[in-house]
């Protein structure tokens, strides 16, 4: 009984109207555009397609193979993201003369 319940409470991560958003907005020609001047390939945007379909399907049918994509797809999502590091080093403390006046006068090293 405890499974059904947690069947019938599971929601997808996102709305599947945001699977329908990111699949236009990877499809426009600016966003095209964009990822092929950055890297050199136009986007491939069959993921975001097929998570709306298994958001759907879900939503309709409550079929546990079009919840288990959506849940590996989103795993995946998440880790692809974790692989990129930030570019500037976090602080954990203030510089130590950080109270001190900027000095206006001096020409900067630029």
């Amino acid at each position: 009984m405890d499974r059904a319940v947690g069947e019938i409470a599971w929601r997808p991560p996102r709305a599947c109207e945001d699977y329908w958003s990111e699949f236009r907005h990877c499809k426009s020609l600016k966003n095209c555009f964009h990822h092929y001047y950055t890297y050199g390939t136009v986007p491939s945007c069959q993921q975001w397609k097929e998570d709306y379909h298994n958001c759907r399907e879900w939503e309709k049918h409550r079929g546990t193979e079009a919840k288990e994509a959506l849940r590996r797809s989103e795993k995946i999502r998440v880790a692809e993201q974790r692989n990129f590091i930030p570019v500037w080093q976090l602080r954990q403390e203030p510089p130590r003369d950080w109270h001190v006046p900027l000095n206006q006068e001096k020409p900067q090293d630029s």
